[in-house]
């Protein structure tokens, strides 16, 4: 079953100098802590990740090129900021095994999707988790 399209309204940021990442990074701190005070391991070195703060932007920073700067190592480590996704925990390893960054206040929102829609142990990926839950299509 095809579903209408899912698109990310905000814009995406692509950095890959570690001048950019650490930009991108100290950008994202400085959001998640505004909105603080308001309210499976793949081969290869881990080379892009994705961050969003909410709905209005989200950064895609190559860090195979730039590696992870201070800044960007500070979010990751920062236990008082969550980092929820879809299969994060693996994503957490991979960096940590790759850069030996640990990524800390990790929640894979799967677990709360199977508790919630009756699954037992169904693994998700974002795009299948997002059909589920509001029948659209990822689309980036």
């Amino acid at each position: 079953m095809r579903y209408p399209v899912l698109r990310f309204g905000g814009s995406i940021l692509y950095s890959r100098t570690t001048k950019d990442v650490e930009k991108a990074a100290t950008e994202l701190l400085q959001c998640l802590k505004a909105k603080k005070n308001e309210a499976g391991i793949m081969p290869g070195k881990a080379a892009v990740m994705q961050i969003c703060c909410d709905t209005s932007f989200c950064h895609i920073m190559h860090i195979i090129d730039s590696g992870i700067p201070p800044s960007l190592q500070f979010l990751l480590e920062d236990s008082s900021i969550s980092k929820v996704g879809v299969a994060v925990g693996g994503d957490a390893v991979k960096i940590f095994k790759d850069y030996n960054v640990p990524v800390k206040a990790v929640e894979d929102i799967s677990y709360l999707a199977n508790q919630k829609l009756g699954r037992g142990c169904q693994k998700w990926s974002l795009a299948s988790l997002t059909e589920e839950l509001v029948c659209k299509e990822v689309c980036i």
